[in-house]
């Protein structure tokens, strides 16, 4: 593994729910007054230590996010590695992986997890620097979906890019000027599909980096979709057309 990242304390009602059949919790805390059936009947069978207490040592715990009355001490999520990645792909045919390019919303990076997750795609990845990372409000938004699926942080996007051409993968970006339709698309291939950031979109010294580009069709007023939108009509068509 790679590295973890900190977000030990988690919250939200289906979070922690996903939590509870995935990873190592040390404790649970409830909010008094609600009614928690069942939480308790799992966490009483695993052996969880939990407590009632009032809301305003949850709003503290949680920096006064919304926690619906539930949070978890937990272990960070586990990582993976380029190359460890790069390995557990071999074994799958025509593998789409997505990779980040200075996506700065949290709700949107939650957002895609859940997409990813969604259609069983097969891994994510985003940079250390100019990105959010996985935070608890990611994790919140995620609905536990950060425990299910497979992501790696790098330092570097081009290198990593130029990693994954040698490891036999095509490069494509997703943005209002790409070659194909979404629709149109060939996913019959080791694929990377890079998706830009909320203002900027994909660098262009990360397009210089890719084989072709990706547009998504769009008939209405407003020229530009959600990231997170994006994603999920991307990811979709990569779907059925397996």
């Amino acid at each position: 593994m790679q590295d973890n990242l900190n977000e030990n304390v988690q919250f939200g009602k289906n979070n922690v729910m996903s939590l509870l059949n995935s990873k190592e919790i040390s404790k649970v805390f409830f909010q008094k007054g609600g009614k928690y059936n069942e939480f308790l009947e799992l966490i009483k069978n695993k052996t969880i230590p939990y407590v009632f207490v009032d809301k305003q040592y949850l709003d503290n715990l949680t920096d006064f996010a919304k926690h619906q009355g539930v949070v978890a001490l937990c272990s960070p999520t586990k990582l993976l590695n380029l190359n460890e990645l790069i390995e557990k792909n071999k074994k799958i045919e025509n593998p789409m992986i997505l990779m980040l390019d200075e996506v700065q919303d949290p709700q949107n990076l939650g957002a895609i997890t859940r997409v990813v997750d969604a259609f069983n795609i097969n891994g994510l990845i985003f940079n250390k620097r100019r990105n959010v990372q996985i935070t608890s409000s990611v994790a919140k938004v995620s609905t536990g979906a950060i425990n299910h699926i497979d992501m790696v942080r790098v330092n570097n996007l081009r290198q990593s890019i130029k990693e994954l051409k040698k490891a036999g993968y095509f490069i494509a970006f997703l943005d209002m000027n790409g070659d194909y339709e979404v629709n149109a698309a060939k996913y019959d291939l080791p694929l990377v599909v890079i998706v830009g950031g909320e203002d900027k979109g994909v660098t262009a010294s990360i397009k210089k980096e890719c084989d072709f580009g990706i547009t998504i069709k769009q008939n209405g007023t407003v020229n530009s979709l959600n990231v997170a939108s994006a994603v999920s009509i991307l990811c979709y068509h990569k779907n059925i057309s397996r």
